[in-house]
């Protein structure tokens, strides 16, 4: 994606999100500047890719679901924004080859871990996918947590960027799954948790 391109889309997602709604980003100093990173936010609406795309200071290559990609409008957007496809109901090879391609060439991976929207707020089960290819690559998994994006009202949505969670490289069994969606969970619940406590330890950024 050329400067231009990136300067146009992040310059929309400002003013819809920053001017228009008030988002508020913390920890934004947390994220890597280098090297691959894999990016694991909690899932609440629509607004969530946009949304990590202002917050987030490099691009994300976010697993977004197949059917994204059958209208043409909705496909032009997503491969615009560098998004990929993934075919929910099996095993997809393709974009598991493509993932592992975007890491290899020290770029931002982005997942949902939840794979589905949230809309009651709370955290969802968390599949495999992220923490399978951490495992599979040694690459570690910056938490986001993602608060008001589903009614997305006037000053009170936020994304809270988390410390990367280091992985080591390791066979993705089933044990070894559980313990990383463990920790990136916990996580993404603590850095809600203290946002609505008014105890949040991240910096926000202006």
């Amino acid at each position: 994606m050329n400067k231009f391109s990136t300067w146009l889309w992040r310059t929309a997602f400002w003013l819809r999100y920053k001017v228009g709604f008030g988002l508020k980003v913390y920890g934004r100093d947390n994220f890597p500047m280098e090297g691959p990173v894999i990016v694991v936010p909690n899932h609440l609406s629509n607004n969530d890719p946009p949304i990590c795309g202002y917050a987030l200071p490099r691009h994300v290559h976010f697993m977004a679901k197949q059917e994204l990609f059958v209208n043409p409008v909705s496909r032009f957007i997503c491969t615009w924004l560098g998004a990929f496809p993934l075919n929910r109901g099996a095993i997809d090879k393709v974009a598991i080859r493509h993932a592992l391609g975007l890491l290899k060439d020290n770029k931002v991976l982005g997942i949902f871990a939840e794979g589905n929207r949230q809309r009651n707020g709370k955290l969802g089960r968390f599949h495999d996918g992220a923490a399978s290819i951490a495992l599979r690559t040694g690459v570690g998994i910056v938490p986001v947590a993602i608060i008001g994006s589903y009614e997305m009202k006037k000053n009170e949505s936020a994304c809270i960027i988390g410390k990367m969670i280091p992985v080591e490289k390791a066979k993705p069994t089933p044990e070894a799954i559980e313990e990383v969606n463990d920790k990136v969970k916990s996580e993404i619940q603590r850095m809600i948790d203290s946002y609505h406590n008014n105890a949040i330890e991240e910096t926000l950024w202006k």
